[in-house]
């Protein structure tokens, strides 16, 4: 696991392979991560109602179904997004990553988010080679409504050095 400190060296190297873009500022830097912001793209399943589900083994309906309950928001930086007790939304990071061969990450959430019910998931292991946002899913089981902003601290980044399995068994 590299260090906060670490990972600032890599990005301030004058050839960087590692990119993790913008950082807004140096509280980004925790003890073993980077802290990664909230996007303003967001997609926030509809509440459902009557009797509805989701058969991935037609996937047609499924198709059709998924779409008819999902709405596609965009943002501005600062604006506010209120996600609701049993509400699910998919977002990405502000931030754009570029991982080299040699590292990896996690996108884990922040605990202060959990807490308040706040549960942030992703596909958790950023492979290496990776470019784009990281994909996180969000999802209310507190009792209240959350505010979010678009731009604030959401997930942690954790990045990891690869170690190469095929020199150790040599």
């Amino acid at each position: 696991m590299l260090s906060g400190r670490r990972i600032a060296e890599l990005l301030a190297e004058p050839d960087p392979k590692l990119a993790i873009t913008p950082i807004l500022d140096v509280d980004q830097f925790g003890t073993s991560s980077v802290d990664v912001r909230l996007g303003p793209d967001l997609i926030i399943n509809r509440r459902a109602t009557g009797a509805i589900s989701f058969d991935p083994a037609n996937r047609k309906e499924f198709s059709r179904g998924t779409l008819a309950s999902q709405q596609y928001i965009r943002r501005p930086f600062g604006s506010a997004v209120n996600l609701h007790p049993g509400e699910f939304a998919i977002a990405r990071t502000l931030e754009y990553i570029a991982l080299p061969d040699g590292l990896s990450a996690e996108a884990v959430g922040r605990s202060s988010w959990g807490r308040l019910g706040l549960i942030i998931a992703t596909a958790t292991l950023v492979e290496p080679g990776f470019h784009g946002t990281i994909t996180l899913e969000l999802t209310n089981v507190g009792t209240v409504p959350i505010v979010l902003y678009v731009g604030m601290r959401i997930a942690q980044l954790v990045i990891y050095e690869v170690q190469d399995c095929h020199a150790e068994a040599s």
